[in-house]
């Protein structure tokens, strides 16, 4: 008999009959495909039905017209585990997804288009989603519940309503899905007011909402709009994102327990997020302007969510399993199996490298007569350095940027001369010679709409005492090889951007946390893989590696620290390492 899903008034029919769906968040791009199982058998033994997770168009197209559906970015593979563990799927395949995510999802070449506008009707950038969806959805039409799939619903963009009002922009993306086969219901998500929901809602596509808190008053507003359709919270955020340089937040247990008992008095469908936020690894955070200031997010996606970063569960976990039990006694529960977490005795880095002897081996330079964003490169991620040569007759001058996004060391023959930062963009005092301007790209906004220079890393232009400088050798570095490296023995004294190298062995590996206690900036990577960020002003202060990055025997760590290590000693925790929490009660 075939499968069918349909809605009827207030009520979601799958193969006939009346479901509430429970969902939990969890991106399988922010776990590591060998924990896939893990998480989702822990979804389900809380008392959930269904797992919902977004879609990365810029990892699966992360160069312009490569396509990359492989491993940890199968997502056919998880969506088919879910299945065979029983759970129904729910997916947001964006184009736009925001989640604490770089650019929202969104791809970087997107930013070389001429005349680009994202999230709108403008013909370039509706070309690039057409081509990425019109390999995408073939793969995601088989998984469908009607077509023996476990994919009940779908959504198209993401919150759009909270910055415009382009329907004709959404009513292309239903008739993309519609006509690429999706025959299961599309839904919109938002947040906010009913003017909100008006703008960024189609009347084609379920209305559901978002909401920090005290679900029935967005349920309401949604009612007031559409009094004939099913309620459904697709966002539940049952925790908190973290940015660098604030403190860590926690979202009230009791807070969390109250809304949960509240929707399963009322009967709607819901979905947490984030159930289990997992890791952003590598430079995949996305950041927030936060008034006028640039506020990148962490690595870490832990969000206070039911299952911590490492999959353990929190008490918000079992006061959410034993309230589903009380009020959904059919409900499929369980005791979730800890993760096994170790902490290793301590290495240190023995090796080292400075950068700029190493620019041969990590990039190809290239001439330009002005500095240029790293996007007009084809650089995506990472750090970019432009170089010149200054002859002034003044001892010392102010050197100043132009649209810089971020941060940036300034080098001259070597010696930093100081930082500039995009919050403050003040001038450094140099004197003539070989001018090396490091930039990191620390994660593009991922939220709002706008023009191609909001997002592009790097900088646009330098100036010496309002004298603009012409003529620049530009290294792009988006460090995905280190193996070119060339290490020397011993850890010379430095300031410096440096390359640190260190051998660690292993019986048995393990989940676990590293530390670099005593670096200041930079960058990790465990054989090979970027881990992420460190950085001294916290709250985040040690990495999570899952055991599947580690090996048997000798191990491989790299960090590439900015600013100098004052010890080479590495920590490995059975615990993650925040500044103190702060209790938040919404």
């Amino acid at each position: 008999m075939p499968h069918t899903i349909s809605i009827q008034k207030k009520t979601f029919l799958v193969d006939g009959k009346p479901t509430v769906f429970r969902s939990g968040s969890m991106h399988y791009f922010r776990i590591h495909p060998d924990d896939w199982k893990d998480r989702l058998i822990k979804l389900k033994q809380c008392g959930l039905n269904t797992v919902e997770t977004y879609l990365p168009w810029n990892l699966h197209e992360e160069t312009e017209g490569s396509f990359n559906f492989s491993g940890g970015l199968d997502v056919e593979r998880y969506i088919l585990l879910a299945q065979s563990l029983g759970l129904m799927v729910i997916l947001r395949p964006g184009p736009y997804i925001c989640s604490e995510w770089d650019f929202g999802g969104l791809p970087a070449w997107l930013l070389n288009k001429p005349g680009l506008r994202i999230r709108c009707s403008n013909r370039p950038y509706l070309d690039a989603v057409d081509r990425y969806f019109s390999v995408l959805l073939p793969r995601l039409r088989k998984l469908q519940w009607t077509e023996g799939g476990p994919v009940v619903l779908m959504q198209i963009e993401n919150e759009y309503g909270s910055v415009g009002n382009d329907t004709l922009y959404l009513k292309h993306l239903y008739e993309l899905f519609r006509n690429a086969g999706i025959t299961i219901p599309l839904f919109i998500s938002d947040w906010g007011s009913e003017a909100v929901m008006e703008c960024g809602s189609l009347p084609e596509t379920l209305l559901t909402v978002n909401c920090p808190s005290h679900p029935g008053t967005f349920l309401d507003a949604v009612q007031k709009i559409r009094p004939e359709t099913p309620e459904f919270i697709m966002e539940l955020w049952s925790g908190v994102s973290h940015r660098w340089n604030v403190p860590y937040l926690r979202h009230n247990a009791e807070d969390v327990a109250r809304d949960v008992e509240e929707m399963l008095r009322r009967g709607n469908s819901f979905n947490f997020y984030m159930f289990h936020g997992g890791t952003s690894f590598g430079f995949l955070n996305g950041a927030i302007q936060a008034g006028s200031y640039f506020e990148p997010y962490l690595n870490s996606y832990d969000t206070d969510a039911l299952l911590d970063e490492a999959g353990n569960p929190t008490a918000k976990y079992f006061i959410v399993r034993d309230l589903i039990r009380r009020y959904c006694p059919d409900a499929e529960t369980g005791t979730p199996a800890p993760s096994t977490l170790r902490s290793f005795p301590s290495a240190e880095f023995t090796e080292s490298a400075e950068l700029f002897d190493q620019l041969p081996a990590l990039s190809r330079p290239i001439e330009s007569t002005t500095p240029e964003p790293m996007e007009q490169f084809g650089q995506n991620f990472g750090f970019i350095l432009y170089r010149t040569t200054l002859h002034f007759p003044e001892e010392y001058a102010p050197l100043s940027l132009r649209n810089l996004a971020d941060k940036a060391w300034i080098f001259v023959n070597g010696k930093c001369y100081g930082k500039i930062d995009c919050n403050r963009n003040e001038s450094v005092l140099i004197p003539p010679g070989r001018v090396d301007i490091l930039v990191e790209n620390q994660g593009r906004i991922n939220a709002d709409m706008g023009r191609a220079e909001h997002w592009n890393k790097g900088i646009t232009g330098a100036l010496i005492s309002s004298r603009r400088l012409y003529h620049w050798t530009i290294y792009p570095l988006p460090l995905k090889d280190l193996s070119f490296l060339r290490f020397t023995s011993g850890l010379p004294e430095s300031t410096g951007p440096r390359f640190y190298r260190a051998e660690f062995a292993l019986d048995t590996p393990s989940d676990t946390y590293i530390r670099i206690p005593f670096g200041t900036h930079g960058q990790l990577f465990l054989n090979g893989f970027n881990l992420g960020r460190y950085r001294v002003q916290g709250p985040q202060f040690a990495l999570y590696a899952p055991a599947g990055l580690l090996k048997t025997g000798k191990n491989e760590l790299i960090a590439f620290e900015l600013e100098g290590l004052r010890e080479p000693r590495i920590d490995f925790l059975d615990h993650p390492d925040y500044t103190p929490v702060l209790e938040m009660v919404r």
